[in-house]
């Protein structure tokens, strides 16, 4: 096994001149690059099972320590070792449509020098679903060059971009590639079969130094829509590629600072593009004072509009209250107004946990005059975040959402909680509540039927998510009904294994793999 560099990551912070105080010229790039130091080493034991049917020993769970970040503590922390398990067991009955492979990629930091929940190797974890059986689970490393290297970002050299990346937010399936994706840099290919990492994609030489975590594909164009920014050149670099994987259009935003952007939304007609007060830099006063990330209380936040497929110099901004969002559940036009429903925090990376206190807003820019116009509410006072809709409506009018719960005590600390369904048409909720033992992820949506019309059959499905159980220390794939999840899963896939909380996920239908 490598051994990790001999210099810490906060010495080499500040040998960068990355030390206290926000700094302008900071994004948050870095996001994919400060890994856990063990957790970067190249080597992990990879073992191969056939999942027994006897019932899971119970274990006492380990006390939360408040003297610790929450990410290095209960279900964040990171697993040690790569697994096989084949002949799973299924509680319940998969419902027959399902059909496919559900992935979720996430941050696999193992020890307490971690920086942040956000800066662990890419974990990919999958599950395969064939007539109504699951017949195997596997997690595996991204292989990046860092992680094969055993190496930190810092450690490594060079810039946040291209390969220098971590690779562990998100994945899509487009153009017939599996592919995983991070806060910067290429995205690289999987393996569906067996998810080992095929290579880093550039899109034939296409794709500059960087592509974030959450492109967004036109359920009628099947085109791709994404965008990717950098930490020390200011600038949003806007892509569109068409169905087949060729790159359309390319084109660079010119900004005043790099910040940090993680999602953006798009309609039928327009991309949105949401700016705020994230900078990179460390802060003594902050919550966690050593995350290279810090809230600029003196910064600004907007949003920016274009049109879809279209080319930078054609963006507007309209001024918004400050805020900073990391997710949007879906937008849609409404004659000449456009609306978007995001993830609004007051503030993120400063003296105030991240997500903990993120609330469902709807935002409305009205688009008719020579200038944006804004309005925005909020929709439900509980925190949401880490949302799924259907999508089959992405761009369009939708009615619904799914979302993960939070919660917060002394006994556990920061946890993710449970699902949501939430219904923007008429303001209802519908909510698993796990109990004290059980905690679910983000879920993502998977339609009954993928031909089927989404304006007329929309959560017609199932919402995926996996599900950790404290008191035997190991996980379950939860299928809910999407259109009524407070009566818990329908069905479940026991794991033998630990699932850590993770970021995002994706299903890809048999049809398309």
């Amino acid at each position: 096994m490598n051994q990790p560099p001999s210099t810490s990551r906060r010495d080499l912070l500040r040998a960068l001149g990355f030390g206290a105080g926000a700094l302008a010229i900071g994004g948050p790039s870095i996001l994919t690059g400060c890994a856990d130091d063990s957790a970067s080493s190249s080597s992990a034991t990879t073992s191969t099972t056939t999942a027994s049917t006897a019932p899971p020993s119970t274990v006492a769970p380990t006390p939360f320590d408040p003297s610790k970040p929450y990410w290095v503590q209960g279900n964040f922390r990171g697993v040690t070792t790569e697994e096989t398990v084949t002949e799973l067991e299924v509680i319940g009955s998969i419902p027959p449509e399902l059909s496919g492979l559900f992935v979720r990629n996430g941050s696999n930091a193992t020890t307490d020098d971690s920086l942040h929940w956000f800066l662990g190797d890419g974990m990919i974890h999958g599950v395969r679903i064939e007539s109504g059986k699951a017949s195997w689970y596997r997690n595996r490393y991204v292989a990046t060059p860092l992680r094969e290297a055993g190496k930190d970002l810092l450690s490594f050299g060079g810039v946040p971009g291209k390969e220098n990346n971590q690779s562990n937010v998100a994945v899509i399936h487009h153009a017939g590639k599996l592919l995983t994706t991070g806060e910067v840099g290429w995205p690289f290919q999987l393996d569906p079969t067996d998810l080992s990492t095929v290579g880093s994609w550039d899109f034939g030489g296409a794709l500059g130094a960087t592509m974030t975590a959450h492109p967004k594909v036109d359920p009628v164009t099947g085109k791709m829509h994404f965008f990717g920014y950098e930490f020390l050149d200011p600038k949003v670099s806007i892509y569109s590629v068409a169905a087949d994987g060729a790159m359309e259009t390319s084109s660079v935003l010119a900004v005043d600072q790099a910040t940090m952007m993680h999602d953006f939304a798009i309609t039928d007609q327009d991309a949105i593009f949401w700016f705020g007060p994230v900078v990179f830099g460390t802060n003594p006063e902050n919550l966690y004072p050593e995350v290279p990330f810090t809230w600029d209380p003196t910064g600004t936040s907007r949003v920016g509009i274009m049109p879809l497929g279209g080319t930078a110099d054609q963006m507007r901004f309209v001024d918004i209250p400050q805020c900073f969002v990391f997710h949007g559940l879906n937008a849609h036009r409404d004659g000449d107004d456009i609306v978007v429903y995001v993830h609004r925090l007051e503030e993120a990376f400063g003296k105030r946990g991240d997500l903990v206190d993120a609330f469902l807003t709807e935002w409305r820019i009205d688009t008719a005059g020579p200038e944006l116009t804004f309005s925005e509410k909020r929709l439900y006072d509980r925190p949401l975040d880490l949302p799924t809709h259907d999508r089959r409506l992405t761009g369009r009018p939708s009615r619904h959402g799914w979302c993960a719960t939070t919660t917060a005590d002394d006994e556990h600390g920061f946890e993710l909680l449970g699902v949501c369904h939430v219904d923007l048409q008429t303001g209802a909720e519908d909510n698993w509540d796990p109990g004290a033992n059980l905690r679910a992820g983000e879920g993502f949506f998977v339609p009954a039927d993928p031909s089927a019309d989404g304006a007329t059959h929309e959560g017609e499905g199932w919402v995926l998510t996996y599900i950790w159980d404290r008191t035997t220390d190991r996980s379950s794939l939860g299928i809910f009904d999407a259109l009524d999840v407070a009566k818990g899963p329908v069905a479940e896939v026991a794991l033998p294994v630990r699932v850590p909380f993770g970021f995002h996920g994706y299903w890809v239908d048999d049809s398309v793999l």
